[in-house]
């Protein structure tokens, strides 16, 4: 594969840029030379609940001024409110709701995929009831997806964070029960390594059904910089690079370490994967 051709996979997400101007993080993009977004829905930048079409449509201008290809929207979605399974009806209506208008973000900003997760039931309590309400609100969304025309990408986490979808078995039974053509999968570094899954595990379950990868270093855990953890990096992507993965590749960096200097956890990340790139030649 042409180097160029890897590299230009490779995309930011303003995550950890959260303390900083959007128009800041799009100009970064710029000057290291990305192609790709992944937009993270959160104050201050994009949040799903304050904003009308006029502002989405301001923001949707602006990464096409940086000439920026939009691959995936991701609303906030790993704090409280927003929890698909809960037991609670008004929490759980209101996050239906949050995802729902996070579809039609996600239509007009011209994004092609939404990033959903499961949400999570009681740690100590049977999974099984929080299964199938979180099921059933996705069986909803993907319906609403069809009728919009955008993919949704249905991500495992770690038990830190969820105890329904966790490893990539548990994401081949729920795509089966929801049973949508709109719903693919995606992979995330820290969550894969953590469930002990490989990413032959994900290529073999999948195929091109694999839609996206989230690209964080970790102990297994933390969404790291590149080499900031002690994950096999190189190897993970190698072997998604070898067993036919075409997707993207999303920078996905968390911790607060970043929040201050994000560009420079960015830049990092930006020159290891240059760097596989150029070994593949």
């Amino acid at each position: 594969m042409h180097k160029d051709s890897l590299a230009k996979r490779f995309a930011g997400m303003n995550i950890h840029y959260f303390r900083h101007d959007f128009a800041r993080f799009l100009r970064d993009l710029a000057e290291l030379e990305l192609t790709r977004v992944e937009l993270w829905g959160g104050m201050p930048h994009l949040s799903a609940d304050d904003v009308d079409a006029a502002e989405v449509a301001r923001i949707r201008k602006q990464i096409e001024a940086h000439g920026l290809a939009l691959i995936c929207f991701t609303p906030e979605q790993c704090l409280y409110p927003i929890n698909l399974a809960s037991e609670h009806a008004r929490t759980r209506d209101r996050s239906l709701a949050y995802f729902t208008r996070s579809l039609e973000i996600a239509a007009e900003l011209g994004a092609p995929e939404l990033l959903v997760t499961a949400g999570w039931s009681y740690a100590d309590a049977d999974p099984d009831p929080g299964w199938n309400r979180a099921r059933d609100a996705l069986g909803q969304l993907a319906r609403r997806a069809e009728t919009l025309g955008v993919g949704l990408l249905l991500e495992p986490l770690s038990l830190t964070e969820s105890n329904l979808i966790t490893t990539a078995d548990d994401l081949v039974r729920m795509r089966s029960e929801i049973a949508s053509p709109v719903v693919g999968a995606i992979l995330d570094l820290n969550a894969m390594a953590a469930a002990g899954d490989t990413p032959q595990d994900y290529l073999v379950r999948f195929g091109r059904d694999l839609r996206h990868v989230h690209v964080c270093d970790g102990t297994p855990e933390g969404h790291l910089a590149w080499g900031d953890g002690n994950l096999p990096m190189d190897d993970y992507l190698n072997a998604l690079l070898d067993g036919g993965y075409t997707g993207s590749f999303t920078f996905e960096l968390v911790t607060q370490a970043y929040w201050l200097d994000p560009r420079s956890a960015l830049e990092r990340c930006v020159k290891a994967a240059r760097a596989l790139a150029g070994a593949r030649q």
